[in-house]
């Protein structure tokens, strides 16, 4: 394939991927968890003082992204979902700095699975905060990546904004940067070198960029001074949920079944790319795989389970699965080149229609194990009809509806 139509097939990976996060963004009526973040998403945008409190709320990062799609575009449930499906496409364009480590029909192949995984376009069109977790994982991961490559000192900068940002998202990027770091360590990636080139200036320039970013966000914009300690509180409460269970314990089994169920051509190809990572001492795949195995063991053992949590073990389990694809198009073997890619395209064309499934035909089925609060369809019609029967109705009369 000529250098021109090399990345063709990754342009074309994000364009499937806005396709499936944008089409009919707003026709799924908002669940509860969604409905209190567009709540505050409103009156932020409005210009009342958003304060963090985290014992009914995650991180701030999403609330403040979300006013500026609300500003933009009203208040629609399209409008407040639209940031966060965005995110979830161009989520892909932050692939490509790892092109080194996964070339290109390696990186090519994780953009396709993440453009049609079920678990990241699901929750790509659902305004919660895991999407934005994942995104400024993968920004660190990238980060960290071209740091160790270039040592370039605005990179280091941007590593630690990405830390500050996963902080500002969700309590639980401690599990993300525990995993980062055992991985590391237990992977052969030369981790003993990761300052070096790093000035005294670059690492204080570095410190300052991670306290801007966190001082910024949990005040406020310095609207809301305590805010600033209100993270620690946050590791103490939702440690104790997580304990707990807190309504939402299941059993161990929970991740597994639902990555067996719904992104079975992922965890088959994740599996592979672990075991070729390993018979290579390949560091990149050694790293992603037990990236993904501890994330994987994390968040089965603690008993408190929401079903996006699962993103967080489908991104690196799609780069493990990148590994894969990568050592697969070195191959001599012509056909197993071919058998490769036909049996990907396969894979792919199922992973998709069951993407589809779930997002956009049966969205409100409390039968799939992915889906969270499911809120019935026929909200809508509800609505719109006690519209209809109060635009009808004569002065300030009630409305009585006989269910």
């Amino acid at each position: 394939m000529s250098p021109r139509l090399r990345w063709f097939p990754f342009g074309a990976a994000v364009a499937v991927a806005l396709a499936l996060r944008l089409t009919a963004l707003g026709e799924m009526p908002l669940h509860h968890d969604e409905g209190v973040n567009a709540h505050l998403t409103a009156q932020t945008a409005e210009g009342s003082l958003f304060r963090y409190n985290p014992a009914e709320l995650h991180g701030p990062l999403p609330i403040f992204v979300g006013a500026l799609g609300v500003l933009a575009l009203g208040t629609g449930d399209a409008a407040v979902r639209l940031p966060v499906a965005l995110a979830s496409a161009l989520i892909l364009l932050l692939l490509l700095p790892l092109r080194h480590r996964l070339g290109a029909v390696g990186t090519t192949t994780v953009a396709w699975f993440l453009a049609v995984s079920p678990s990241f376009v699901y929750y790509g069109r659902d305004f919660i905060h895991e999407t934005y977790l994942v995104l400024f994982t993968l920004a660190l991961v990238a980060a960290g990546s071209v740091w160790l490559e270039r040592r370039r000192p605005a990179v280091l900068i941007l590593v630690a904004a990405s830390v500050a940002c996963l902080f500002a998202v969700k309590e639980t990027a401690i599990i993300t940067l525990v995993g980062l770091a055992g991985a590391l360590l237990l992977s052969r990636f030369p981790w003993r070198t990761l300052l070096e080139g790093a000035s005294r200036g670059t690492l204080a320039e570095a410190v300052l960029a991670f306290a801007a970013v966190w001082v910024l966000l949990f005040t406020s914009f310095l609207t809301d001074p305590v805010g600033i300690a209100s993270p620690l509180r946050a590791f103490l409460l939702w440690t104790e949920k997580g304990v707990e269970g807190a309504g939402q314990a299941r059993p161990w089994t929970y991740f597994p079944q639902i990555l067996l169920r719904f992104e079975t051509a992922l965890a088959a190809a994740a599996l592979l790319g672990a075991g070729v990572a390993l018979r290579r001492r390949d560091a990149f795949g050694l790293f992603c795989a037990l990236w993904t195995a501890s994330q994987l063991a994390a968040y089965s053992l603690i008993p408190y389970k929401t079903p996006w949590l699962v993103l967080n073990i489908v991104l690196p389990a799609a780069l493990t699965a990148g590994v894969l694809a990568r050592e697969v198009a070195a191959s001599p073997s012509p056909a197993l080149r071919r058998g490769g890619a036909v049996l990907l395209a396969l894979a792919l064309a199922a992973t998709a229609w069951r993407a589809s499934e779930v997002s956009f035909r049966r969205y409100d089925d409390p039968g799939l194990l992915l889906i969270y609060a499911p809120t019935d369809r026929d909200i809508r019609r509800l609505v719109a009809f006690v519209e209809e029967a109060a635009d009808r109705a004569p002065g300030d009369r009630e409305v009585t509806i006989k269910l």
